[in-house]
């Protein structure tokens, strides 16, 4: 294993970038997002000296202990034991470097694949199973259309319903236009903002957004809805989309829509703009993020689940989070001192 040096970094993303397990959230480039937290890489090296496996890894530091965070990691095939022991000895250094108490990892592996799952715990993790909605960092439960490398526009839209399609060309006939750059994200905060008020969700700063879009030059873009008034020549802003495109997948990541005009039904075709991105990246995977299955769990995201599932995808539900404790005493301390503030605050 090897702690990598930072002037070895460009090293490890061209490998995340290139690799079937590669995730935008373990791309170096995200650790710069995540300014508030330290960040360490661990590979692992075949005879050659080439990354054959890797894992960045956040670290957020409470009081003197450090929890570890690899969201969508580690990078590398999980059926290769020696990888993944190797990369496990090297989130041991880390720890060890940073005083941390547990790790935490979220990859992508099926709930329904109980071999990876059963090596996983076989290599010392544990896993809360059939941890709920809220129990997770990530959602478990994301809508995607993992099918779509290859095909044309006309092949994808013709996979969604009469309806889909319908939507998809009515804002455009009837004035609504895309427009595609950072320039657009004042318009997109303000949307963005009202969003979160009207549908009472925590939203980010806007700085954080424009962190995320000058951090990925290439791999994220910023997709914003306006209606066009010929007459005046204005453009009225209704609704926007920021995506990251990485190892293959296209990621809608923050959304957002405006009450008004809504007759016009814009997130169809912010929607489509953002598809039709990811076709011409060839990428395999079109991912709209977190869903609920059920009103109760999440009222509001059951209805985002609703309108997701007209684009003829998959609900994908992940296995949840494993973790590694190095130092239980600190992890049962922590978790009570953050439960009584949790209390005390609400």
């Amino acid at each position: 294993m090897e702690i990598l040096r930072k002037d070895l970094y460009s090293e490890y993303e061209s490998f995340c970038l290139n690799h079937p397990k590669g995730a935008f959230q373990q791309s170096v480039n995200w650790a710069k997002v995540k300014k508030d937290w330290l960040h360490e890489v661990v590979v692992s090296r075949d005879e050659n000296g080439s990354i054959r496996g890797g894992v960045s890894v956040l670290i957020r530091k409470i009081g003197p202990f450090g929890m570890m965070y690899a969201p969508r990691g580690p990078v590398c095939d999980y059926t290769d034991k020696a990888v993944m022991q190797d990369l496990i000895e090297g989130i041991k250094a880390v720890s060890k470097k940073h005083n941390g108490y547990k790790f935490i990892c979220d990859p992508l592996v099926l709930a329904t694949d109980s071999e990876t799952i059963q090596f996983f715990k076989d290599c010392g993790f544990s896993i809360k199973e059939n941890a709920g909605f809220h129990d997770t960092i990530q959602p478990r439960y994301n809508y995607m259309l993992n099918y779509i490398k290859g095909m044309s526009e006309d092949e994808l839209i013709m996979k969604f319903t009469s309806g889909t399609r319908y939507y998809i060309r009515f804002g455009p006939k009837n004035g609504v236009v895309c427009k595609v750059g950072l320039e657009y994200l004042d318009d997109f905060y303000r949307i963005y903002e009202e969003t979160g008020r009207r549908k009472n969700f925590s939203i980010r700063s806007k700085a954080y957004l424009e962190s995320i879009l000058v951090n990925f030059p290439e791999n994220a873009k910023l997709f914003m809805c306006y209606f066009e008034d010929k007459e005046n020549g204005s453009f009225t802003p209704l609704c926007g989309g920021l995506s990251i495109q990485y190892a293959g997948t296209t990621s809608h990541v923050y959304g957002c829509s405006t009450s008004e005009m809504r007759k016009l039904n814009p997130t169809y075709m912010m929607q489509w703009e953002m598809m039709k991105w990811a076709l011409g990246g060839n990428c395999h995977t079109y991912d709209m993020q977190g869903i609920a299955l059920d009103e109760e769990t999440d009222a509001e995201l059951y209805g985002v689940y609703r309108f997701k599932a007209k684009f003829y995808g998959d609900v994908i539900e992940t296995a949840g989070e494993f973790t590694l404790t190095f130092n239980s005493f600190a992890d049962k301390l922590i978790a009570f001192a953050l439960k009584v503030r949790s209390k005390l605050r609400g």
